[in-house]
């Protein structure tokens, strides 16, 4: 299930890099298909407890919803964390927000030191980063 996740959070990320949106055409499936999981096992696609899911998606989608009211982030963003939050639960959202939202800081005081404002980054690939290397490490790969 893990490599499933994984394809369709890269595509996701290679679609908001390349047109700087999210279609809801490729959210919705996914989150048809998270919440069918969690309402039938009662644990999300990557088997955290219904709660915990709950919880990750709150916590993964809270960020870049903010950004999206301040202009910085797209609903597309905080919608796609949201549903990955959903999959993998409230531990791994945690430590996967967190990265996303350094490397996407420093990548952003990166573009406008070099004066390239009003310039749109994609979000998308960095909170792809995020939960990748949040996966790794929860599976005992970074220590």
């Amino acid at each position: 299930m893990t490599l499933g996740v994984l394809i369709w959070a890269l595509l996701v990320a290679v679609i908001d890099h390349r047109t700087r949106r999210i279609p809801n055409v490729l959210l919705l499936p996914a989150l048809v298909v998270a919440l069918l999981a969690l309402l039938v096992t009662h644990v999300s696609l990557l088997g955290a407890p219904w709660l915990s899911a709950l919880g990750g998606m709150a916590v993964a989608m809270s960020p870049w919803l903010l950004g999206y009211a301040l202009g910085h982030a797209g609903a597309g963003d905080a919608k796609f964390a949201a549903i990955l939050g959903l999959m993998v639960g409230i531990h791994i959202s945690l430590v996967a927000t967190l990265v996303a939202l350094a490397a996407f800081g420093l990548l952003s005081l990166v573009w406008v030191r070099a004066g390239w404002r009003g310039l749109r980054l994609p979000v998308a690939p960095w909170i792809v980063l995020g939960f990748v290397v949040a996966v790794i490490r929860d599976q005992g790969g970074i220590a």
